[in-house]
């Protein structure tokens, strides 16, 4: 039995709403720091939105990969599962503009026939352009303003200024298949890609959601919130300062990416994005971001709990070992010795990143 564009989505409450630009993110996309995922629900968080259409999640999802979340309580599984979710929303900025957002789980299936629905939708609401947003990992540090790339489906659409050049091939995220495909039926696409630090692409890092948003603001002329989103980085940048103060090792790294990042710069944010992945040469002294990905992401987590716990203010970490009261974090020493225990699989996993959206 095949299946049509017009079998993968049920109306919404707003179905024929008209907006002139689509906005898309899938979870489970290339999107470092959670980046994309972070704007997005900052966007439907603060603003006013009404469903348009929700996607069949039995036609378009492998469970396998988007398993259903079950809930047991007092060994009885409750029947009321989540289940993966792909939806459109109506979204109206600050000013009223209305914008469709396309997001949810990435579909598994279907992509050609999920595509000609989204487009035969977005030409019926009068869609004029779409932006998709990634948070990509690259050789940029925290402590400089993250550097927003675009990428168009046509020459036309990309900003004037310098961009570094680059030749890039790589597995296509939903959003991209999207926008190529729509570009072909007349509607241009702009992919807007927050660079990352290396070592916080595993860590949610809310300063790149906030630069994605703004981009996004200014390409769009649009009046979106951001505010939650740059409390949640100046908070990140304090506590990683703290890290970075008490060991020379990351501090000197971090160093290296600045003088890098500067010297590319020239003072106009546009950095190389290499492979869309690989990772900067570090030297012999120098920490690989993996492993300052690690450190920053135990001490952070040892932050929020200390915070959620005793809701005080958190010290800079000591090289020096000090009497702390289980509510306050562990010395630099003590992240590190339980990260090379982990390494050496005698630890836990991986910590839940902060500043969930």
């Amino acid at each position: 039995m095949s299946i049509t564009a017009a079998d993968l989505y049920a109306d919404g409450p707003a179905v024929g709403a008209k907006a002139k630009i689509l906005l898309i993110h899938f979870d489970g996309a290339i999107d470092a720091g959670g980046a994309g995922r972070m704007a997005i629900a900052q966007m439907l968080r603060s603003l006013h939105n009404e469903r348009v259409a929700t996607f069949d999640a039995d036609a378009l999802m492998d469970y396998r990969s988007h398993r259903p979340i079950v809930t047991v309580d007092n060994w009885v599984a409750s029947p009321d599962m989540v289940m993966p979710e792909t939806v459109l929303d109506l979204v109206e900025d600050d000013m009223g503009n209305p914008i469709l957002v396309l997001h949810g789980a990435e579909p598994d299936a279907h992509w050609e026939s999920f595509t000609k629905a989204i487009s035969e939708i977005s030409e019926r609401a009068g869609v004029e352009i779409t932006f998709s947003l990634h948070g990509v990992p690259s050789g940029v540090p925290h402590t400089r303003p993250t550097p927003v790339h675009v990428q168009a489906t046509d020459a036309s659409l990309l900003p004037s200024g310098v961009q570094v050049t680059n030749h890039m091939q790589f597995p296509s995220p939903l959003s991209t298949f999207v926008q190529i495909r729509m570009g072909q039926r007349g509607i241009g696409g702009l992919a807007l890609l927050g660079a990352v630090p290396y070592y916080m692409a595993d860590t949610a890092y809310p300063a790149a959601s906030s630069a994605l948003l703004t981009s996004l603001a200014k390409f769009a002329d649009l009046s979106l919130p951001v505010g939650d989103l740059e409390q949640g980085a100046a908070q990140d940048q304090e506590n990683i300062e703290k890290l970075v103060e008490g060991n020379p090792e990351v501090s000197h790294t971090v160093s290296a990416l600045e003088e890098h990042f500067d010297a590319w710069t020239g003072g106009t944010g546009a950095i190389p994005l290499p492979g869309m992945g690989e990772p900067p040469r570090v030297g012999r002294d120098d920490k690989a971001p993996k492993d300052i990905g690690d450190v920053i992401e135990a001490y952070l987590a040892q932050v929020s709990r200390a915070q959620d716990e005793g809701g005080g203010s958190v010290n800079a970490p000591s090289r020096a070992p000090q009497d702390q009261g289980p509510s306050k974090p562990d010395t630099i020493e003590d992240v590190l010795a339980r990260i090379e225990a982990r390494r050496n699989g005698q630890g836990p996993g991986p910590s839940t990143p902060r500043h969930r959206a």
